[in-house]
């Protein structure tokens, strides 16, 4: 998995690389905790990188997520593919889950993220490795 990870740290690097340079606050409503409070894709999953990074906030990888998968549901790859890093490295205080972050892969892939894609595709090699080595 050490190339998963490799390649999945590359892909919050390429993530944060096209972060907006607008800073979006979270606001601090009343709304459950599935709600989120950001109106658009790309609002949602630059809130998800400031939660897991830290930027402005204190990390939380729970928030991350939910901002990040609201992101990917709105057609986001890169939001997706977020999503995923986080379930694969157990990042933030959440649980690790690679079949998590396999799920967050593939629709990253489907929505045409190509780092999503590569890390799909890497995660499946390995997964075949290991099932092969057994």
């Amino acid at each position: 998995m050490k190339h998963v990870i490799t390649l999945v740290s590359l892909g919050l690097i390429l993530l944060l690389a096209s972060a907006c340079t607008q800073n979006p606050s979270p606001t601090s409503s009343s709304k459950s905790s599935r709600n989120t409070s950001c109106s658009s894709a790309k609002s949602c999953e630059d809130l998800g990188v400031r939660y897991i990074t830290g930027d402005g906030v204190r990390v939380d990888g729970y928030k991350a997520v939910r901002y990040l998968d609201h992101a990917c549901r709105m057609g986001s790859g890169s939001a997706c593919n977020g999503a995923a890093f986080i379930y694969a490295d157990a990042e933030g205080g959440v649980k690790q889950d690679y079949r998590k972050a396999l799920d967050y892969w593939s629709r990253a892939c489907r929505l045409g993220d190509q780092t999503g894609c590569a890390n799909y595709q890497l995660a499946q090699d390995k997964l075949a490795e290991l099932r092969r080595s057994r």
